[in-house]
């Protein structure tokens, strides 16, 4: 799809930027493997759906925010995501990419905005007018399917979401990895605000399920989730343990394990 003369996005999840034909954002998921004879390869992030293009050969240039190096590793992924690593692997179905990255990355003129929150480095790019934002907010439909956004420091996310609104303003068009393609600023703006608010309706349900009564992150994990299958409460736990301490007034150890309360006044 033709953003203007300089910028296509070849659809997926996540959705592929390409600039002037030689500039390639966040090459991953169903759009791993296919040949765009790029001079630079850029990931926003570390998740294995977004490096993919990280093992090109041919790119001269290829960029991972530093703050992200975990990502080197297939232990450093799944640790990142999930929490942990293990020797069983049947659970964690986002190793899109097994093999290790090597460590050659290098510096590039693109002008790059910090989005921290979905994971600790992730950058923002723009090019041709058009702010690629990466996993910093997402479609309606995968945060109704999900339940909860994947952020690594929710509130951090929060704080990038507010910032947003003023950079959107800076731009002529948005992308994002997992949704819609809009030619369309407004309706970009929209979909953040539609995230801002879904956010906040999900704090105040979290809240509400642990008012003057204890639960543990996996409770509330399953009662606020879209889909109950086992990957899918992991990877929401995450998002789940940093709201739980950002807004709850008690915690403590219990034979359930660290269970999370807010007593109301």
């Amino acid at each position: 799809m033709k953003l203007n003369k300089d910028v296509e996005v070849i659809p997926g999840s996540p959705n592929t930027l390409v600039y002037q034909g030689r500039v390639v954002v966040d090459q991953g998921g169903k759009n791993a493997n296919l040949t765009l004879n790029a001079e630079v390869q850029l990931a926003t992030h570390g998740h294995a759906d977004h490096i993919a293009g990280l093992l090109d050969k041919n790119a001269k240039i290829k960029y991972l925010p530093k703050e992200d190096y975990w990502s080197l590793t297939l232990m450093g992924r799944r640790c990142m995501i999930y929490g942990f690593s293990s020797k069983e692997d049947k659970y964690f179905t986002f190793d899109l990419v097994k093999e290790d990255l090597r460590d050659e990355f290098s510096e590039t003129e693109v002008e790059k905005v910090k989005l921290q929150g979905h994971t600790p480095g992730q950058v923002g790019y723009i090019l041709g007018g058009v702010l690629y934002a990466g996993d910093s907010f997402f479609g309606q439909k995968v945060l109704e399917s999900f339940g909860v956004p994947f952020y690594s420091d929710f509130w951090k996310a929060m704080d990038t979401l507010e910032s947003l609104k003023e950079i959107i303003k800076s731009v002529e068009q948005v992308v994002i990895s997992h949704g819609p393609v809009y030619n369309n600023r407004k309706k970009m703006e929209e979909l953040l605000d539609f995230n801002i608010q879904f956010n906040l309706k999900l704090v105040q349900k979290i809240k509400e399920l642990i008012t003057n009564k204890e639960r543990t992150a996996e409770e509330v994990t399953y009662l606020v989730s879209g889909s109950k299958e086992i990957t899918n409460i992991m990877l929401n736990s995450v998002t789940v343990k940093s709201i739980l301490m950002g807004i709850a007034n008690e915690v403590k150890v219990s034979e359930k394990g660290i269970v999370y309360a807010y007593r109301s006044p």
